[in-house]
């Protein structure tokens, strides 16, 4: 009986305190209602007063009565001192919290590229005292979950999903409870769609549950553990097991080009319309089979132009940029140029994330600097038609 008083009480000056967290600037005073127990006792009755007239004593609220004759009912309790109250809670303010759970995750990442906005997205609901994809202010489950993501990048293709859990957060099952905070983290390192899915997302980074096929169109052939051949020339494009891209071999003359194309749309009409070329499709972000395939062909037509076709924003060009990196030599930008950004986009603030490599001296810089400026268009692929690199290059 006596400790649902105190508790009514409590219950109240919690609430508080969370008005406060999710309103560090208001203006005017914070009040909630007093919160009578339901326990009607005078010992429930007289737990529940003491309790908040400690808190007051304690200089942290002021309780508001009522008038005429109801001047000895307390109402409501206003807050005086936020950090008074969570001291007389016995808690920590959020925003301890939240710059002890930012110090982790920085901690967690050890400065790696793309993890900031996760980190500052983070902060600012914590900072409120709120979750961030149910991922609270504790800072070691912070650090955990942000190690995990960083930790993921390193994986290599082929890793089951639940080793991956046990080799990055030591537990089989963490991947699964905390994968929305998870793959939000990898949403912004890897710059991928705000809608893509978790599901999408384990398989950009190859985890096995099983891996989409690679599409491409290429005078390659690869070869599986019993020996039969799979062709790469299959119209109007074939589709390899991921397993097979290390056997990637070349099978007839070099391609006039290669072309890489983000977007599924795309890369069909890019295999239907245009009758020469290598094309090979990168799933959006590319896995690795992908990546992996890339280097390859980069490898073995040392000549042969590279280029990649995709959406004219801040994923389109990192995809690129990725792109480049697996290819380990020059990729051109196709269908990708200020000017279609300004014929065929729409206005967008500028995205910072780009600034980084807007000091590139490459049609890669070029866009970046564009995109990361107050004049900003960005428009996907699919607004344009396919297009043969070698022809829209003179």
């Amino acid at each position: 009986m006596t400790a649902s008083g105190a508790e009514a009480a409590r219950r109240a000056l919690l609430k508080l305190l969370e008005a406060a967290e999710r309103n560090p600037t208001a203006t005017r005073a914070l009040t909630v209602r007093a919160g009578a127990p339901k326990d009607p006792s005078p010992v429930g009755q007289r737990t529940w007063r003491e309790r908040l007239e400690g808190a007051e004593r304690a200089g942290a609220v002021a309780l508001v009565r009522g008038n005429g004759n109801r001047r000895e009912v307390i109402e409501r309790v206003r807050l005086i001192d936020a950090d008074l109250l969570a001291r007389d809670l016995g808690s920590i303010r959020a925003g301890t919290r939240a710059a002890d759970s930012v110090a982790a995750a920085r901690d967690a990442v050890a400065g790696r590229e793309g993890f900031e906005a996760a980190i500052d997205d983070a902060a600012d609901k914590w900072a409120k005292g709120a979750e961030w994809y149910r991922l609270p202010a504790e800072p070691e489950l912070a650090r955990g979950v942000f190690a995990a993501a960083a930790g993921l990048l390193d994986i290599a293709f082929g890793t089951h999903f639940r080793s991956a859990s046990v080799q990055t957060a030591g537990s089989s099952k963490f991947l699964q409870r905390h994968g929305a905070a998870v793959c939000a983290i990898l949403r912004r390192a890897l710059a991928l769609p705000d809608d893509a899915r978790q599901d999408e997302i384990w398989e950009t980074l190859g985890l096995v549950r099983f891996g989409h096929p690679v599409c491409l169109r290429a005078p390659v052939r690869f070869v599986d553990a019993a020996g039969t051949a799979v062709s790469g020339l299959a119209a109007p494009w074939s589709a390899v097991n991921p397993d097979l891209v290390a056997s990637c071999e070349p099978s007839g003359d070099a391609p006039e080009f290669i072309v890489t194309v983000e977007n599924w749309t795309s890369f069909n009409a890019q295999c239907r319309e245009i009758g020469r070329g290598a094309v090979v499709y990168t799933h959006g972000f590319p896995p690795p089979p992908v990546r992996m395939l890339v280097g390859r062909m980069a490898e073995v037509w040392p000549r042969t132009p590279l280029y990649h076709w995709g959406d004219v924003d801040a994923g389109g060009l990192l995809i690129a940029d990725s792109i480049r990196e697996a290819a380990g030599r020059t990729v051109k930008l196709h269908l990708m140029t200020v000017e279609l950004a300004e014929r065929h986009g729409a206005p967008r603030k500028p995205l910072a994330r780009l600034t980084p490599m807007a000091a590139r001296d490459d049609d890669f810089g070029e866009l970046a600097r564009y995109l990361a400026s107050d004049s900003c268009r960005t428009f996907e692929q699919e607004a344009l038609r396919a297009a043969d690199p070698l022809e829209t290059a003179q």
